[in-house]
């Protein structure tokens, strides 16, 4: 079993060695429609044999109305994207203690975590830009281009922040966290440091507007208070902004660190991973079947004995996996390994399986 499971193992590399060149010359050359539908239908055939399950565009916008376990609120417009594909792998259920109010208490709070998400994007052209005013930088974004990422054990809720054009925007109590200090610090400066200024200005603007006789005499203790009035209002408006400045910093540093411990790779890099896992399942889904039809030799096994009993056994481990029965049969049958006799399925002893493998082998090449 072991001599199988290495031929087996082999054959699949090399299938898989040729897609990944193919897959990455298109990568690196001049994105030409041709290169653009190659890398997306390869891309999409990849990840289904690696056994991703796609993200719809229903549940993004789920993603994005669900409140976000990240304290932070997360804007994207899907429309910028010519492609745009959101596939993930593997779920477990976590059961996590979010801090609430500066992390005075805790609330506990149960989600999905997706262990891989993969994201492909195509950015929509120049010109679709251009003919809706939209500065694409002002999104994070280049006209054109071409994206891959993967990540790992992102929570399903925030599947959203993986896109590339994610805006991050201040939630309604964050608002309000900046907002009442900053009217409560204006009043006090109004009554304060600004009294005095205000009410000479009131002089001032009545008597240019007629309302009074008298003008006031701007001497230089009027202009001292002034320009007192006008730093005092400048420096709180100027600590203000700076607050306001340093709580959207406070957001990008911790979208990015979510982003840095969850990134796995980007480009070529996720092409090389996805072929290796596509290779992986390819050989487990061929090696599972055949030892179970050639423990239940001679009788054989239906397609749906098979996919029960190794069900079964998954479940027995641990794993809750739909295992793809019709795949691993249409894998066989094309390995020349699978004997169907009146819809029982049969597979050739393992001295025969050797053989043919170990002569597919040889076949690759030949030369004269």
């Amino acid at each position: 079993m072991r001599a199988f499971s290495r031929l087996v193992t082999a054959l699949f590399h090399f299938e898989m060695h040729a897609r990944e060149q193919t897959l990455t010359e298109a990568w690196h050359d001049e994105h030409t429609p041709d290169d653009d539908r190659l890398i997306r239908d390869e891309l999409a055939a990849l990840l289904e044999d690696a056994n991703y399950t796609t993200v719809t565009m229903a549940e993004l916008d789920e993603a994005l109305e669900q409140e976000s376990l990240i304290p932070l609120r997360f804007d994207i417009d899907l429309e910028d994207y010519e492609d745009l594909t959101v596939d993930r792998r593997g779920s477990r259920i976590e059961t996590v203690e979010i801090p609430k109010w500066k992390g005075l208490r805790t609330v506990e709070h149960t989600m999905t975590v997706d262990e891989s998400v993969v994201v492909h994007s195509l950015v929509k052209p120049a010109e679709w830009f251009e003919q809706r005013g939209i500065d694409p930088a002002d999104r994070n974004l280049q006209p054109g281009h071409r994206s891959l990422k993967q990540f790992q054990n992102v929570p399903r809720a925030d599947i959203e922040m993986l896109l590339p054009s994610v805006q991050v925007r201040m939630r309604p109590i964050d608002t309000l966290m900046v907002g009442v200090p900053a009217v409560v610090s204006g009043i006090v400066v109004l009554f304060t440091k600004l009294a005095p200024t205000l009410g000479l200005i009131a002089l001032l603007v009545g008597a240019w507007i007629g309302v009074r006789d008298d003008t006031p005499e701007l001497d230089q203790t009027a202009l001292v208070l002034l320009l007192g009035g006008a730093i005092a209002l400048g420096g709180f408006l100027i600590r203000q902004w700076n607050k306001l400045k340093n709580r959207r910093v406070e957001y990008l540093k911790t979208l990015s660190e979510n982003l840095y411990f969850r990134t796995v790779g980007d480009g070529p890099g996720v092409i090389h991973t996805l072929l290796s896992a596509a290779e992986q399942q390819e050989s487990i889904e061929v090696v599972l079947a055949y030892r179970f039809l050639l423990a239940a030799s001679p009788d054989g096994l239906t397609s749906d004995e098979l996919d029960t009993r190794i069900e079964a056994w998954l479940a027995a481990d641990g794993g809750d996996i739909d295992f793809e029965v019709d795949d691993a049969i249409a894998k066989l049958d094309d390995l020349d390994l699978l004997l169907d006799d009146d819809g029982r399925l049969r597979v050739r002893d393992l001295d025969d399986a050797l053989v043919v493998l170990d002569r597919r082998w040889d076949d690759l090449f030949q030369y004269a």
